[in-house]
């Protein structure tokens, strides 16, 4: 009888045991695999942009920047820095390591737009030149955030470039 109670006891706990690890390890799968699709995902959006296919015959000299040297850039997109804002997100004025004054755009994360219409977006950018254009310096995705930085035109309006 007592080999039997303890069989009753050590049995039940040891099947809850291993379901409960059993659980943990799918969690932590699951975790680990959504974490290696975005960096998967941001590997295939650099390689989007570099590829030459894209541009014809010309190819995408946009460089990638580092979330962390964005929000160094705006003091954390402070408020005192916001320029404007749209229907797709909010316009930061920012100062990049090498003192080149910017403006970034901090795509709204509720803009529905996923990475193949953010991709489309900054290949299409790019390759246009216009003087009455500012011009796209580079790109960043960091998780759900997608930010475009151009060229800052300080104390001036578009309107002041068109018309």
């Amino acid at each position: 009888t007592n080999k039997r109670t303890v069989i009753k006891v050590v049995l039940p706990v040891t099947a809850s045991l291993l379901l409960l690890t059993s659980i943990l390890v799918v969690w932590i799968y699951k975790c680990r695999g959504k974490r290696q699709n975005k960096i998967v995902q941001n590997k295939r959006m650099l390689g989007y942009l570099s590829a030459s296919n894209e541009l014809g015959d010309e190819s995408l000299e946009l460089p990638y920047v580092s979330f962390g040297d964005i929000a160094a850039a705006t003091n954390n997109f402070s408020d005192d820095n916001m320029l404007g804002q749209g229907g797709f997100g909010k316009v930061y004025k920012g100062m990049l390591d090498d003192g080149k004054e910017v403006a970034i755009k901090r795509l709204s994360k509720g803009s529905g737009q996923g990475v193949e219409e953010f991709r489309n977006e900054v290949v299409l950018i790019a390759k246009l030149q216009h003087r009455n254009l500012v011009r796209l310096l580079g790109f960043c995705i960091h998780g759900n955030e997608k930010l475009l930085i151009y060229e800052y035109l300080p104390n001036k309006s578009l309107d002041a470039f068109i018309f």
